[in-house]
């Protein structure tokens, strides 16, 4: 009888151990890292599944894929040109956690997991910042600058970004609307709108004098209406902003896939 009992205790052991293994395994995908808790004890990051011991250690899953942080501004806060002229424009991010431990150990201790898996979280944490670098970009140009090379702003932006995104990094950037904030929404009290509102109303009044002046001395043909220089850039801003959304649709299928 005893070595029955010795024999059905070792057993059991072995039963709960086992079951203690199963349930404390963590399976993550490729596209995740774990990362695993001790009280009093070094964080570690797993960029695979591992195992967490309950009671003694907390697991939490991370995700490494892409996420979209949208910055719209327009009307009375649309962003100021250097010559006083406000546009409207609208940009789209995208972000993701490197998949290094210090990133990932940056983004757990500073943002949290739950935070950071949730994408209305990362908009909320990343916008003010990503909304900033436009309007310090949009100061540097001219209006028809602006509008001209879109992808010169769009290295402007992301200088003005740089690295400081609490562990997360920008991977792209894409320009959709961006055009002049219409004069009814100006503040005429307001020092760089009054300078915009001039600025728009001495090009309108040359426009129209060209306009006359030309009129007068050629006779009008009908002839293709000739593209202005800022439609191609808003139709390549447009594809582009276009580009990020299947790029974010295809990492959240992919991860989908791995899960």
């Amino acid at each position: 009888m005893p070595v029955l009992l010795a024999l059905a205790g070792v057993a059991a052991a072995c039963l709960v151990c086992g079951v203690v293994l199963l349930t404390s395994y963590r399976r993550v995908g490729s596209g995740e890292a774990l990362v695993i808790e001790r009280g009093g004890g070094p964080t570690r990051v797993r960029f695979g599944s591992g195992l967490v011991l309950p009671m003694v250690q907390r697991g939490e899953v991370l995700d490494l894929s892409v996420r979209k942080v949208v910055v719209e501004r327009r009307g009375k806060q649309g962003l100021s040109c250097r010559d006083g002229i406000r546009v409207d424009l609208r940009g789209t991010f995208l972000v993701k956690v490197e998949r290094t431990e210090e990133a990932v150990l940056r983004v757990a201790r500073e943002v949290g997991c739950a935070r950071a898996n949730r994408p209305e979280e990362v908009q909320a944490l990343l916008e003010e910042r990503f909304a900033c670098a436009l309007a310090n970009a949009a100061s540097t140009f001219n209006f028809d600058e602006l509008v001209a090379d879109r992808s010169l702003f769009i290295d402007h932006v992301m200088m003005e970004v740089g690295d400081e995104l609490l562990g997360f990094r920008l991977e792209r950037m894409s320009l959709g609307r961006l055009e002049q904030t219409p004069l009814d929404q100006l503040d005429p009290t307001n020092v760089v709108d009054a300078q915009g509102i001039l600025k728009l109303t001495e090009r309108a009044t040359r426009l129209a004098i060209e306009t006359s002046g030309q009129m007068r001395q050629q006779r009008v043909e009908p002839r293709e209406p000739v593209q202005a220089p800022w439609e191609a850039s808003r139709r390549e801003g447009e594809l582009g902003e276009a580009e990020l959304e299947r790029e974010v649709e295809r990492a959240m299928a992919e991860r989908a896939r791995n899960n």
